[in-house]
């Protein structure tokens, strides 16, 4: 089965945009290595925030660091004068109770914290809290994705700014079943998979304008990978306001 990563783009159509497109872009956070003697200098100011399964992203260019831990909980940390500060806690555990039945063939895989930030207006951010959901076949099966993008602020609440947005999903289905099949068929599965990108608008308005660019792909079975079909759709949403609606 390929293995295949589906995830925002925190760089999508920036480029494309021109001059007068008042384009933000979200921002991306870079995981500290384990073994670096800044993640333990962290951990040390942190004490027993650190398990096993925690992770430390830096913001780019700041000293401001942020450390994901089972839960899901983020503590934001900034640098000092040499010295490490626990700045914010926020704690999305409550989260884990909402399990909106999307599809009814999935069960709930997990739920996690992407590393990025996204800007809603210039002072504040959300992050996406992510939740997994599965179903598996004989000889394949799927895999989707959906975003709660949270605001996160000062006083250590946050806010759901969208919910259950579609992040990414994949599906595999086997279409090659004999010895034969497999004999004269290189791409023996039915592929297909969603990418999301995200663009975020300046409209001067309180806050930004998000529009959610969805990339769909599919790979027919007993076809070579040129065969790839792509089609994509747009929606737009203002944060709070309302729950992405077509644009097509």
């Amino acid at each position: 089965m390929k293995k295949m990563i589906l995830l925002i783009s925190l760089f999508t159509f920036t480029a494309m945009a021109d001059a007068s497109d008042n384009t933000i872009k979200p921002i991306p956070l870079t995981a500290l290595k384990k073994n670096s003697k800044q993640y333990f200098n962290i951990c040390e100011a942190v004490k027993n925030e650190c398990k096993p399964e925690a992770v430390i992203w830096k913001e780019k260019n700041k000293n401001e660091f942020y450390l994901a831990s089972p839960g899901p909980r983020l503590i934001k940390i900034k640098k000092v004068n040499n010295e490490y500060f626990s700045v914010n806690k926020w704690d999305f555990s409550m989260e884990n109770n909402n399990k909106d039945i999307l599809n009814n063939e999935l069960t709930r895989t997990g739920i996690y914290i992407y590393p990025a930030l996204y800007p809603l207006n210039k002072i504040k951010k959300a992050v996406a809290l992510v939740s997994k959901w599965s179903v598996s076949y004989s000889g394949g099966g799927r895999q989707e994705e959906y975003a709660n993008f949270l605001m996160i602020n000062d006083n250590d609440s946050y806010q759901l700014a969208f919910k259950n947005v579609p992040f990414s999903s994949k599906e595999i289905i086997r279409a090659c079943f004999t010895e034969d099949d497999y004999a004269k068929n290189t791409h023996c599965h039915d592929e297909s998979w969603d990418i999301l990108n995200l663009k975020i608008l300046d409209k001067n308005k309180e806050f930004y304008s998000w529009k959610f660019i969805t990339k769909m792909y599919s790979w027919p079975a007993f076809k070579e990978k040129n065969s790839i079909q792509v089609r994509s759709s747009e929606i737009v949403a203002y944060p709070f306001q309302q729950q992405p609606q077509s644009n097509n």
